[in-house]
């Protein structure tokens, strides 16, 4: 069975809609398929209309912005404070799960407004504009992006603003020197932490996943360290990266082993914001692994 269980609408950071989304999930074969926009639920409702039309399994899901802290370094890396993902799926609670989660929508709201505003502090010279006019300007464009919903936008919406004026001759360079944590123009969000995340997701009667464990910027030692506190907190299955090399994959594929995590695949789907990746083209679990969709209700 054909599955990808991690994928954006219009509702955060994607360029299709929920409906549209599930359609081309339909198109490519995919038979099990989660919508996980970025801390909202909204479009969920509307997918589970389009696939109950289409015979497709769509399965309740979101991908919610949490923070933890690693320790175990030396120095003064001793400690790292990161933002990490975790997916939640299966839930049955969806409006426990959209009220927890109003309280992160507002925070991207702030987060959005303060990246802009970075942004034009330092582009107002290399553009010869007047900062405030040009953050205007930005912010506008982002929301036009959003669908004109401010607590929908994300980095991926700015980084599509940047490429299209040419600020950035791809949306990835636009993560890779503006927006990307630590860069010049990031902005951390306010979140609640993994731990709470994972009570959450289980009082709601969802499974909690860990999402892309190998982009968050940490060394291999400190990914092991996030799935071992992800497996102590009571996380439930490790997402499989996808495109990555084979040395990474084994790691991840001995983590989950080690803590008795089940997997998950998803191709983090975005549409146009991100090309690159491929709705339905996820990792294949090895034969001894156990899929979360096994325990789905």
């Amino acid at each position: 069975m054909k599955i990808d269980l991690h994928s954006h609408s219009t509702c955060s950071d994607g360029t299709l809609s929920p409906q549209d989304l599930v359609s081309l999930a339909k198109d490519v074969g995919v038979e099990m398929f989660a919508l996980t926009d970025h801390d909202t639920v909204a479009g969920i409702k509307l997918a589970h209309q389009r696939a109950k039309e289409l015979g497709v399994r769509l399965i309740n899901g979101v991908e919610i912005s949490c923070e933890h802290t690693l320790s175990g370094g030396y120095g003064k890396n001793q400690h790292t404070h990161k933002i990490i993902h975790v997916v939640a799926l299966d839930f049955n609670d969806v409006s426990k799960m959209s009220q927890v989660l109003g309280s992160v929508q507002d925070s991207r709201e702030r987060r959005g407004q303060a990246i802009v505003e970075k942004l034009s502090e330092l582009l107002t010279k290399l553009l010869d504009m007047d900062k405030q006019r040009l953050c205007d300007d930005v912010w506008q464009a982002v929301l036009v992006k959003a669908g004109g919903n401010p607590k929908a936008v994300g980095r991926a919406h700015i980084a599509q603003v940047m490429y299209e004026r040419g600020w950035v001759r791809t949306v990835q360079e636009a993560f890779d020197k503006y927006l990307a944590d630590n860069k010049p123009a990031y902005v951390a969000i306010d979140t609640p932490s993994m731990a709470q995340t994972i009570q959450t997701i289980h009082e709601c009667g969802g499974m909690a996943v860990l999402a892309h464990p190998t982009r968050y910027g940490l060394s291999a030692t400190r990914v092991r360290k996030l799935i071992a506190d992800f497996a102590m907190l009571g996380g439930q299955a490790v997402e499989l990266p996808n495109g990555e090399p084979i040395s990474t994959r084994a790691m991840i594929d001995r983590c989950v082993a080690q803590h008795g995590l089940m997997v998950s695949v998803g191709s983090d789907f975005h549409g146009a914001n991100m090309p690159w990746r491929k709705l339905g083209q996820v990792t294949t679990p090895k034969a001894e692994q156990v899929g979360v969709w096994e325990r789905f209700a």
